[in-house]
């Protein structure tokens, strides 16, 4: 029952206010000796009291094991028993304590509301007093107005993720809070003389200060950047006008028939220097021309021999129906010599109707030609 939240405890931003820190962070806080030795049964006022006396450093976890400091210990239990909102402004309040008014800062900047929390954290840009910090590898010096500032502009501090602030700006045009943050820094100037906080914003402004233009627009003296800045840019213009017709005057005083030569050559170089890349630009584009052209033909004559060899294949293939004969091919060759001559001399009435030849006549025939006969 030691880490349960307070019952009477109201919910922040929509969830359980110990849910702000992280589960894993939790745990390791809950298993922490300090949380089970000093953070059991107090109250706010207990709490005031051991960040005044027990707190060194503010931090996260440090060391291989992401040991909780006594800070997050302290900012969890907080969390867990939810002190009244005057209690917590009594501690960002405290100037004796620079450790309990750190702790009060936290705690309101992860509950508060934004207008609250810029009302009553802005003011302690004003403390300089220094803070130790424990990151998770090493010890660092900050001061209050440093730790401040992270919470503002922040998005994670000691480790543990702070809830979405709006812009100032927002708040301003909301009407939230009343008109920009006055700086310490203008009512001094203010106070040695009125004419030198605008000398100052002028000089901020040409330098490039965004907050500083804005500033000298409200108070309807940005003129005195642009027109400066308009009549030092004529300045320098005319005087490097100056500067360059001095200089081809004197180079046109300076010169002689000599250095005219030497120019001319030089140019004449130029010239044909150019014109000879120009040609053999020229010679290597024909080159190219004629390359292409060779290897066209050459293309379109191995085209054509494939083709003539496609052709080939296809006569030889279909070339004849019969079978070749173990015979030469001279007796082949006189054999259809004899056989043309006999046929020259057949009579026409074969061809024409007549009577049909018998099989002796065509196994002659067959033989006259080296194949087999007919089968019966």
């Amino acid at each position: 029952m030691a880490n349960v939240t307070d019952p009477l405890a109201r919910a922040i931003h929509g969830t359980n206010p110990q849910n702000l820190i992280e589960y894993i962070t939790r745990q390791k806080i809950y298993d922490s000796q300090y949380w089970k030795e000093e953070c059991f049964g107090l109250s706010a006022v207990d709490i005031t009291e051991k960040a005044a006396l027990q707190i060194k450093a503010v931090g996260g976890s440090y060391g291989g094991n992401s040991k909780p400091t006594r800070f997050l210990c302290l900012v969890l239990k907080m969390l867990q028993i939810q002190p009244d909102d005057d209690i917590v402004l009594e501690l960002v309040r405290n100037a004796d304590f620079k450790y309990v008014r750190a702790l009060g800062a936290f705690y309101l900047r992860l509950t508060g509301r934004p207008a609250d929390i810029y009302d009553n954290l802005e003011p302690l840009y004003e403390d300089y007093r220094p803070l130790r910090r424990r990151d998770a590898t090493e010890w660092n010096l900050i001061t209050m107005d440093e730790f401040v500032d992270d919470l503002l502009r922040e998005e994670r501090v000691c480790g543990i993720a702070l809830p979405r602030l709006p812009k100032r700006e927002v708040l301003e045009e909301g009407g939230y809070l009343d008109g920009p943050r006055r700086s310490k820094m203008l009512d001094m100037l203010e106070e040695e003389s009125p004419r030198g906080v605008e000398d100052a914003l002028v000089k901020m402004a040409k330098a490039g200060n965004e907050a500083a233009r804005e500033a000298l627009d409200t108070r309807g003296k940005l003129h005195l950047v642009d027109g400066g800045k308009k009549h030092e840019d004529m300045e320098t213009e005319d005087m490097e006008e100056g500067e360059t017709n001095e200089t081809d005057h004197g180079e046109r005083r300076n010169m002689t028939p000599s250095r005219t030569r030497s120019r001319s050559r030089s140019r004449d170089r130029e010239e044909s220097s150019s014109r000879r890349r120009h040609d053999e630009h020229g010679d290597r584009r024909e080159e190219s021309r004629r390359e292409r052209k060779r290897d066209d033909g050459k293309k379109d004559k191995h085209r054509s021999e494939r083709k003539k060899k496609k052709d080939k294949k296809k006569t030889n293939k279909y070339g004849s129906l019969f079978k070749k004969s173990s015979n030469d091919d001279e007796e082949r060759d006189t054999g259809s010599r004899k056989a043309t001559n006999e046929n020259s001399t057949m009579p026409k009435g074969g061809e024409n109707g007549g009577e049909e030849k018998s099989e002796e006549y065509w196994n002659a025939e067959r033989a006259k030609l080296g194949l087999k006969p007919l089968k019966k």
